[in-house]
């Protein structure tokens, strides 16, 4: 997977010492974690959240397929700058890739990269039931002008 040259969105996270193991390198499962947190910032960068309820109704974003290629371990104290880059918007669903690197790392090298697939569904609470559901227009507006900017958005 190429590096691009510019990402979507870019987020800032500093490696705590319960994401990491007793070498003190990060624990694999917490790059997903990490991944996942730029993805809620990114969301609200756009004025939205992942997960919203009515008391009734709560729609939420589900994964569908993640995956993860290891370049690197990152370690505890470390601040990693997690970027994202929109892949894809379907009816019902979305998939976007990520690079993580050292930020303080003057090489930028990859740490790690992959992507997520993840489907937009509604949880009807009173009947017990979940169904996807298509991405909501406003939110496909904000998508595709994110995807045709020319420059990088970024946020911390």
């Amino acid at each position: 997977m190429d590096t691009p040259t510019h990402f979507h969105f870019c987020h800032r996270r500093a490696v705590e010492f319960a994401d990491t193991d007793l070498a003190g390198i990060m624990h694999f499962a917490n790059f997903f974690r990490f991944v996942e947190s730029a993805e809620h910032a990114f969301f609200r960068s756009l004025g939205f959240r992942v997960h919203q309820s009515d008391g009734r109704l709560q729609d939420g974003w589900p994964r569908l397929e993640v995956s993860c290629h290891y370049r690197k371990p990152a370690r505890f104290e470390q601040v990693l700058e997690i970027c994202l880059r929109i892949d894809e918007v379907r009816t019902t669903s979305l998939r976007y890739s990520f690079w993580i690197f050292a930020e303080a790392d003057p090489t930028r090298a990859v740490i790690a990269h992959g992507s997520f697939g993840i489907i937009h569904v509604e949880l009807d609470t009173a009947a017990h039931q979940i169904r996807k559901t298509p991405v909501h227009d406003d939110l496909r507006a904000k998508l595709a002008a994110v995807m045709a900017a020319p420059a990088p958005v970024s946020a911390s």
